[in-house]
Parts: structure tokens; C-alpha cells; sequence
């Protein structure tokens, strides 16, 4: 919206008009702060209006209002009342004391810059505990009002009073029908209001939202429901009702419990799905949220509540949605209702949620326990989405899923008899994980295809938008970045049609990906930020987790000077498939030993899920490489060289290492197969140069160059330092710190300017070398075998530029000095 905005001024520049702010929901303010926030140096001039008497219950226009006072950009023209900051020093002449800026704003905004009103509200800022002026009436302003009108005739009085229950602007005819009078009667009593003061007269609103609270305050909690029962009952017997569900579910509400509960709900629920049409989710939720609570029939509480969870879903309100389908879950179940069940689990359908998985796996199963076994679309859904959640539930547990493949296979196969769209597009999601691993990227690029089909065929922005990712994974997996970042231009447009949180973070987290390939980290880590704030506002794991992950691993490749490890590593410590990460973190940030523990609690490579193993796999070659685990180089070796023409990466993929020819070098390497590690060490370079991933290109070079330098052969120590200081040119101009550190002490080693830098471990067997032990005599003393040993002295004399132990032993000697 905002790039479509600076664009549509360019040349002649914008004026964006905003009228009645006031009846804005959550997301659409969001929206405005937001565009306020970021169109910068842009020809564009936005003017928002909003009735001043009508913010007094509005908590997300107050807050946003807060929010845009707070922009450089922002000028703001009131027509009467102090200021904020002129409201502040009057707070803080009442009170004795500076109070804090927020509480200032708050009082601005109750009070409307009115001197009185501003004093009044002090008070309650002297009070214990936080203020919640939104909802303060000070006795004082309570006080004011009843001397106006106390003025009043009792029939203005009578009528004034109905109006400040039914809101703060004034309906004639409605009023005239509640109050029992004729319209010219309520005319003269609203003129007498104005005359005191409490209304304007020249458009019947009060002049204050405290001075209408205060009128509403006076009247009974019988009274006030009884005159939203008669506004709801003369809104129904207008032309045309159904124009007006909101009014008529506000009023219904308000009335109960002496209204009518089942208009109530009626009207809420009708209210609700128009809220939710025109995109308002937040106050479609709520709605539903109320017709819930009043409904009596536990089958309609169900029904509310799983389109409550809906319409909180596209808010990409995670928490509330899992709320909310469980209490409908719980009605459901009560019911033994499997139709209702399925409905309200499905809701979360394709979320692929870590924290919500397990739970969702046995409402699933109960759900299909309840259905008949008959062939339908409800069974189809059932049993494509508890596949996913075997699969992702057996994840977290760090135990082998089963019957991921059988289900949706069956799913697949009986949405294929059904010949039902909507069926056959679950079966096909379900397959697309099932195959998340190597072996499938082809058959995924085809389900995306076919999806990309049926979504525009159908006009279904969210089947294409699905497509086109499945297409984007495989296709990075595959290597071929160009037609992947071809795939960022109708990605985004679909995204921009669907208008959801939850599409734009799936666009932020593949454009990150392609940034972070293409070495533009800068770029890479806007758009990790960006994915981040997204998926922390809407409290779901399933997007979190990735968009940690991925600024951890630019954090690997930048240094974290640039990333936060506390922003990466938050909410991973009880999470034992992500410990292979946090020891990267922690290796990477200099904490060798919480990088061990946290290592020694990662799942085998065999344990990890398809979607998981190659880029894992390729983290875990590089710590086993530096704690010489040499059972877990030897199996991750055999896990991944079937797949060395294929990228690090996978379904979902969040990021690419590059060739899997490189961690398969550097794990061959290790293993000490020197010259099959300089074969795919080769390969890997060829590899990512060719299709445009020059950071992962250095990386290569670098380890070519190191393990050149231990295999000794003619010409490899030239080559060696000249692959190195290759891979340091490419570090320094990419912002490769790490990686830069590394390249420049080993050409400064292999060009004998400098001695490398041993490890603790490393030190430690070097002393042991000088004491003149041998490989076995070392393995014994450190409790390690002879061939770690051995591996050990030929990485110190690699290090060191040595050609000979006895060199080591010098060396000890003149560091001990």
C-alpha cells in the first residue's frame, strides 16, 4: 500500500483524505501509523479527520492518535483545548510533579485540552496503581454536568440523558421513538441542552465525551437497558435492517440481559461477518466473540467460536485463535459433534504450528473418530492436516513421525475420488510436506505448479499465493536463484491482493532469502527484522522460530555486532531440534562450552525431518568439524552426498548454505579424505559462482584453501594462499566478518607473516607435543582416540605453518616465555 502510494505521487504529488477516523478499526490505524512512519521525503500531504467527542471509547484510534503525535511529520490542528505539552505542564502544576509522557497523552485525550477537565483528571493520577483514564469520571466533571442539568426542564432532562445512553451523536427520530415523544418535543428539549451547554446545537453531538458520560452516569442500569431494547426494536421495524447490523447489534448487546439474547446474536453474527468482509478482522473478532457469550445453544457457541478463531487468524492473532479453537474444540466434543470439530480444527489449517501441533494432532484424530468413514471433504482435510501434524509433532518430540506418507497418500487419494477442489487442495498441502525432504523437490515444483493452476483458475488468491512458494523452496533447493527471484514479482502481487500478515511475512522470509544468497546482508537483514516484528506481533511460533533462525545465521555470516544473539535466541533454550542452532550461535559468538552443551543436546541428522536436513545437516558438519566428532561427520557425509548437486536448504526454506558439495568438502575434509574434500570443495566453488551466491563462493575458497594446506602437495600451499586471500578480498567487500578474521590468518600462516591462532584444546595438545608424547601417548593423556590426536598435531602444524613437531615444541617454548 505505502509503495503504491509513494508511487501514484510521484511527478504531481498526494493528497490522501481520511474522514471519520473515529470509526476506523485496529488494523486499518495500524496501517495509517504506519504509512506515517515511512513515506519519509515523499510528495505526499495526508489530512485525517476525527469527531473529537468520539475517542473516548475508542482505545485503538486513542493509541494510534498517541502514536502519530509522537512522527516528526505529523502537524496537528485543533480548534480548541490546550495542547499536550501545554497539558502536561498543567498536570504537572497540579500534581507537584513531572508525570510521564504517555500519562500526559492520556489526559489530552480524555479531557480534550479542557482546562477543567484536565485538573479533574490529575486526581487520578495520585491514586495507587496505574490510571485507566479511558474509563476515569471525576467526581468534579460528574459534579459540572448534573448542575447543567439540573437546569434543564425534567423532559430535556429525560431526553438528554436517552441520548447520552444511545451514543454520543443524536437521532432524532430514534430518540423521539425511545422517549415516547414527538419529534418537535425532542427538538425544543435538545435545543434547551444546547442552551446549557451540553450539546452543540448546529449538529446535536455533546460538546464532551466526558460531559455524555457523565448525563449516562445518572440514569439506572434498567433504564440504559431498556433504552437499547427500544432503539434495537425501532432500528428493526426500519426499511431495510439488514443495512444496519452494527447499530443493530450494538444496541442488542447493550440491552441484555433484559433484550432479546437471540437478536443478539443474530445481529452480532451479521455484524461480525460485515466486519470481517471489509477486512476489519479485529472488530469482526470481537463480535463474534459476543454473540459467543450470549448465545445459549452449545452448537452455536461452537459455530461462533470457530469463526471467531477465523477472523483472529487473519489478524494473525496466533494465541487468541488457538484460544478460540479450543473452546470451540470443547464444545464440540461435548457434543460428540465430529462435523463441528473438524470445522473448528481446520480453522488452523496449514498453520504447521511447533507449539500447537501436538494438541492439534489429537483433535484431529478425535474428529475423524466421530466422522462417518464415508468418502467427504471434512475426512479429506482430516487427514491431510493430522499428517502434518504427525509430522511436525514427532519433530518437537525428536521421534521418528509415522504414517506421514500413508495419510496423505489416502488423503490425496480420496480427494481424487471425491473430484471436490477444496479437498483436493488440502491433500496436495499435506503431500507437499510429506515430501518436504531432498528426494521430493521435484514432486514439489509440480504440486506448486498445480497449485499456481488452480489458484488462478479459481480466482483463489491463496491457493496461487501457496503455489508460488512451494515453487520458490524447490526451486532454491535446485539452485536456481535466478528463476526463484523471478518468482518474487507475482509473489508479491498475490501477497498484496490477499492482504494478510501472514502472506507478507512468507514474502519478507523469501525475499530475505534471496538477499541473504546474493550476499546483500544489508538488505537481507531488513527484511529479517521486518519478518520478525511480524511474526512476534502475531504470537506465532510457526513464523518466530524461522525469522530467528534466519537473522541467527546472518549472524554467522556477519558477525553478531550486527545481529543480536539475545533477539535470535530468545524462546530456542527449551526447543530440542533448534540446539544444533543455538551452538552455532554460541560458536559463532566465542562460548565454546555453551556451544558444546548445547551441541551434545541436538538430534541426530537421522532424527531431523526432510525439510530440516540439508540445511541443518550442513550447520552440523561445520561444529563437528571443530569438536571432532567424527561418528557425526561420517553420517552426515552419508546423509547428504546423494543430494550434492542439490542446495542447503528446503521446504520453508528460510535461507540457503549454498552447494551441498561444500559442507560435503569440508566434512570429507575432516574426516581426513583430503582429496575427495578438494573435489567437492572445487565443485562447490564452480557451483556458487554460477548461479550468483558469491558469499558461499568465499566460503568454499576458504576451505579449499585450508585443506589444501594440510594435504602438502607441490603447488598446494601456493594455491592455498592464494585461495585465501581470495576468499578474504570477497569477506571484506561482502561484510563477511567472520569469515574475513579466518581468511586473513590463514594467508597471513600460509604466507609465514604470521602464527596462527590455536584453540584451547588445540594449546592443549600442542604442550603435550612438546613434552615429546606420542599420538597414542597424547590420546591416552587427553582421554581421546590416537586418530583425534593425530588429527589434532596436523591441524596445529596447519596452523602454525609447521612442517615438523619439533617446531611445536619451539613454539610451546617461546609462548611460555
Amino acid at each position: 500500500m505505502t509503495a503504491h502510494l509513494v508511487s501514484a505521487a510521484t511527478g504531481t504529488g498526494l493528497l490522501l483524505v481520511l474522514d471519520d477516523l473515529q470509526w476506523a478499526d485496529a488494523s486499518s490505524l495500524r496501517l495509517l501509523v504506519h504509512l506515517v512512519r515511512v513515506i519519509g521525503t515523499a510528495p505526499i500531504a495526508v489530512v485525517a479527520t476525527y469527531r473529537d467527542t468520539e475517542t473516548g471509547n475508542r482505545h485503538a484510534l486513542r493509541q494510534a492518535l498517541g502514536e502519530l503525535a509522537r512522527e516528526p511529520p505529523v502537524a496537528r490542528l485543533r480548534l480548541v483545548g490546550l495542547t499536550e505539552a501545554q497539558v502536561a505542564e498543567q498536570l504537572a502544576a497540579v500534581t507537584g510533579t513531572p508525570v510521564p509522557a504517555e500519562q500526559a497523552a492520556a489526559v489530552s485525550r480524555r479531557s480534550q485540552g479542557n482546562p477543567f477537565f484536565v485538573a479533574e483528571l490529575a486526581g487520578a493520577l495520585r491514586q495507587p496503581g496505574p490510571p485507566d483514564l479511558a474509563e476515569v469520571l471525576p467526581d468534579g466533571v460528574r459534579d459540572a454536568v448534573r448542575s447543567r442539568l439540573a437546569a434543564l426542564g425534567e423532559h430535556a432532562r429525560t431526553v438528554v440523558t436517552t441520548a447520552a445512553i444511545l451514543g454520543t451523536t443524536v437521532d432524532v427520530t430514534g430518540l423521539a421513538h425511545v422517549t415516547g415523544r414527538d419529534a418537535a418535543n425532542v427538538l425544543a428539549a435538545l435545543d434547551e441542552a444546547a442552551a446549557a451547554g451540553v450539546l452543540h446545537a448546529e449538529r446535536w453531538e455533546f460538546v464532551h465525551d466526558l460531559v455524555r458520560d457523565a448525563a449516562r452516569s445518572e440514569a439506572s442500569r434498567a433504564t440504559r437497558l431498556e433504552v437499547h431494547r427500544r432503539m434495537a426494536e425501532h432500528l428493526l421495524r426500519q426499511p431495510n435492517p439488514e443495512a444496519r447490523p452494527a447499530e443493530l447489534a450494538h444496541h442488542w448487546l447493550e440491552s441484555l440481559p433484559l433484550g432479546d439474547a437471540a437478536q443478539a446474536v443474530v445481529w452480532a453474527e451479521r455484524a461480525a461477518g460485515e466486519a470481517s468482509g471489509q477486512c476489519a478482522w479485529d472488530e469482526g473478532a470481537e463480535l463474534y466473540r459476543r454473540a459467543a457469550e450470549v448465545a445459549e445453544d452449545p452448537a452455536r457457541r461452537c459455530e461462533l467460536l470457530t469463526a471467531r478463531a477465523t477472523a483472529q487468524l487473519h489478524a494473525y492473532q496466533m494465541d487468541a485463535a488457538r484460544e478460540s479453537v479450543g473452546k470451540a474444540a470443547h464444545f464440540a466434543r461435548s457434543l460428540a459433534d465430529g462435523a463441528l470439530l473438524a470445522r473448528a480444527v481446520l480453522v488452523m489449517e496449514g498453520m504447521n504450528d511447533l507449539t500447537w501441533s501436538a494438541e492439534e494432532r489429537l483433535l484431529c484424530e478425535d474428529a475423524l473418530a466421530l466422522l462417518p468413514a464415508d468418502d467427504s471433504v471434512l475426512r479429506v482435510r482430516l487427514l491431510a492436516q493430522l499428517s502434518v501434524d504427525r509430522l511436525i509433532s514427532g519433530y518437537q518430540a525428536s521421534e521418528t513421525p509415522t504414517g506421514v506418507s500413508d495419510l496423505s497418500q489416502a488423503a490425496l487419494a480420496m480427494a481424487e475420488r471425491l473430484a471436490d477442489r477444496v479437498a483436493l487442495r488440502s491433500a496436495l498441502h499435506a503431500r507437499q510436506l510429506a515430501v518436504s525432504g531432498p528426494d521430493g523437490v521435484h514432486e514439489r515444483l509440480e504440486l506448486g505448479a498445480r497449485f499456481v493452476e488452480y489458484g488462478v483458475a479459481d480466482r483463489d488468491d491463496t491457493a496461487e499465493m501457496w503455489g508460488r512458494l512451494w515453487r520458490f523452496d524447490a526451486l532454491m533447493q535446485l539452485g536456481d536463484l535466478d528463476g526463484a527471484e523471478s518468482l518474487l514479482g507475482p509473489l508479491t502481487t498475490v501477497v498484496e491482493r490477499l492482504r494478510l500478515p501472514l502472506a507478507r511475512w512468507h514474502l519478507l522470509r523469501c525475499q530475505g532469502a534471496i538477499a541473504f544468497a546474493r550476499g546483500r546482508f544489508g538488505e537481507a537483514r531488513s527484511y529479517g527484522d521486518r519478518a520478525l516484528a511480524l511474526a512476534r506481533r502475531g504470537a506465532h511460533p510457526g513464523a518466530l522460530l524461522p525469522s530467528q533462525g534466519f537473522l541467527a545465521l546472518l549472524g554467522t555470516m556477519t558477525g553478531f555486532a550486527e545481529v543480536s544473539e539475545t533477539q535470535v535466541l530468545d524462546g530456542w533454550e527449551h526447543v530440542r531440534p533448534l540446539q544444533g542452532m543455538m551452538a552455532m550461535v554460541h560458536w559463532y559468538a566465542g562460548r565454546e562450552d555453551e556451544a558444546r552443551r548445547a551441541y551434545a543436546l541436538a538430534p541426530a541428522i537421522e532424527e531431523l525431518p526432510g525439510f530440516l536436513v540439508m540445511s541443518a545437516g550442513s550447520g552440523l558438519i561445520e561444529l563437528a568439524e571443530a569438536f571432532e566428532d567424527r561418528p557425526l561427520l561420517d553420517a552426515a557425509y552419508r546423509t547428504l552426498a546423494p543430494y550434492a548437486e542439490l542446495f542447503c536448504c528446503g521446504a520453508g526454506v528460510i535461507a540457503t548454505a549454498g552447494s551441498v558439495h561444500g559442507p560435503l568438502g569440508v566434512a570429507a575434509a575432516a574426516l581426513g579424505r583430503l582429496d575427495e574434500g578438494v573435489r567437492h570443495l572445487r565443485r562447490a566453488i564452480d557451483v556458487n559462482e554460477r548461479v550468483g551466491s558469491p558469499p558461499f563462493a568465499a566460503a568454499a575458497r576458504y576451505d579449499l584453501a585450508s585443506t589444501l594446506a594440510r594435504r602438502r602437495r607441490p603447488g598446494d600451499r601456493d594455491e592455498a594462499a592464494a585461495l585465501a586471500a581470495q576468499a578474504a578480498s570477497a569477506a571484506r567487500a561482502l561484510g563477511m566478518a567472520p569469515l574475513l578474521g579466518r581468511a586473513e590468518q590463514l594467508a597471513a600462516t600460509l604466507a609465514g607473516s604470521a602464527p596462527g591462532p590455536l584453540t584451547r584444546r588445540e594449546r592443549e595438545i600442542a604442550a603435550l607435543v612438546a613434552q615429546g608424547l606420542t599420538n597414542r601417548q597424547i590420546a591416552a593423556s587427553a582421554h581421546i582416540s590416537e586418530r583425534t590426536a593425530e588429527n589434532h598435531v596436523q591441524h596445529i602444524l596447519t596452523k602454525l605453518g609447521f612442517g615438523n613437531r619439533a617446531q611445536i615444541a619451539a613454539w610451546v617454548a617461546r609462548n611460555r616465555t
